[in-house]
């Protein structure tokens, strides 16, 4: 047992950037204790205590159990994992902890965040949720429509388009057979426009917008991210539709009287220039967006992340921020394109030797298990003077590129 030093890491599916985490738990003198469903999981070492806890069957009581039978005093809850925040805020609210306020309730569900947009008169947009199993689609009146898990849908996990009513039923029917027929499902009007995502940290109930991103392009087949993602947005279109919607989504969290947290969200503005929520992910962007946010606007999003949850103020902490950015950069991801391992791919230190290339990943161990959600495992961070310079440089880094799974 420690003295008010103990701070729970959780994790699924080896994800929630434990190792970073626990590095920078331990370098603010605090103890790393990490939680997951994997008695071997390949963090645990990383971590000065594991706790094992069956995500899917165990109850809150049952990891309490665990946690204390650990010998270990939670000061703190640090997650990462969309589908573990209900786990984050029953575990905060139990023990009194930062995080574990009511109105983060609604932030677990698509289709709970839906209504209260539309109750308090900041979204449109039609959608019809339920079960898979009895979700009405005579309810649904138009198409096309997108069909996803109500809850853990991240890395656009099981999303699906429908076109009409027949394909909304199988649709349905892939998921029931994928997951469970219990499981929530939010069928939403079809958002035809250009995609945007806009990040920064809520701070004492007030949104605070910094990096802001247009997805040139989309994989319209799979509805996942692909083609560059430029920042600042290029288009007047989709920087207006940015102040817009982080309007929106600041009132809608003042509202709920969440005081600190860093958000990722997701819109898509029309060629009228109206916009709509995609969703709302109360975390960091996975993937570059780390990097790209401390570049262009020198606040690390994950360490911000972290002293929240450890209840810390953070007065101040903007400070030297620059909003939007002063540097024109793009992210290039690349993703898995079959189900396999990873045996070879192009270095990152080979694509920063074209000029405009200034950071990159390659996940060098990645495995696709399955291909309903996006694999993307490696990618690269462009710098230009212009819009075609970004492209230009984008074309070379794919030409260098190369990958084998097997």
């Amino acid at each position: 047992m420690t003295d008010e030093r103990d701070v729970l890491i959780y994790s699924k599916r080896f994800e929630g950037g434990v190792r970073l985490v626990s590095r920078m738990l331990s370098d603010m003198g605090r103890r790393p204790v990490l939680v997951s469903d994997e008695p071997e999981d390949v963090n645990r070492d990383h971590c000065a205590a594991h706790v094992v806890v069956d995500w899917e069957k165990a109850s809150l009581a049952e990891l309490v159990a665990a946690v204390e039978a650990a010998g270990v005093v939670p000061t703190a809850v640090v997650n990462f994992v969309e589908s573990l925040i209900s786990w984050q805020v029953r575990t905060a609210r139990h023990y009194g902890l930062a995080g574990g306020e009511d109105g983060r309730e609604v932030l677990l569900s698509k289709a709970r965040v839906r209504a209260a947009m539309a109750d308090r008169g900041l979204s449109a947009l039609p959608f019809v949720a339920g079960t898979v199993a009895s979700l009405d689609v005579d309810a649904v009146t138009s198409y096309p429509v997108i069909v996803k898990p109500d809850q853990d849908s991240g890395g656009s996990r099981l999303v699906r388009r429908a076109d009409d009513a027949a394909e909304l039923r199988a649709c349905l029917q892939e998921l029931a057979d994928s997951v469970d027929p219990e499981t929530d499902a939010i069928v939403e009007e079809y958002i035809d426009g250009v995609e945007f995502s806009v990040d920064g940290p809520v701070l004492e109930g007030r949104f605070h917008p910094l990096f802001e991103v247009e997805k040139t392009e989309h994989d319209n087949l799979r509805n996942h991210d692909a083609g560059l993602l430029v920042s600042p947005p290029p288009s007047a279109l989709v920087r207006q539709a940015v102040r817009e919607l982080a309007e929106r989504v600041g009132v809608l969290y003042a509202s709920l009287g969440v005081k600190s947290s860093w958000l990722h969200v997701e819109g898509r503005v029309r060629a009228d220039g109206t916009c709509e929520l995609v969703e709302i992910n109360p975390r960091p962007g996975g993937r570059m967006y780390r990097a790209a946010t401390q570049r262009a606007c020198g606040v690390d999003p994950i360490d911000m992340s972290v002293r929240m949850a450890l209840g810390e103020s953070l007065d101040g902490a903007l400070a030297g921020a620059t909003p939007g950015g002063s540097e024109l950069l793009a992210m290039l991801p690349f993703e898995a394109d079959r189900v396999g391992a990873l045996v070879s791919a192009t270095s990152v230190e080979e694509l920063k030797r074209i000029p405009g290339v200034v950071d990159g990943y390659l996940f060098e161990d990645f495995r696709v298990v399955t291909m309903d959600r996006e694999n993307f495992f490696a990618e690269a961070m462009i710098t230009a003077d212009s819009v075609a310079g970004l492209h230009e440089i984008a074309e070379q880094v794919r030409s260098v590129f190369t990958f084998t799974f097997e």
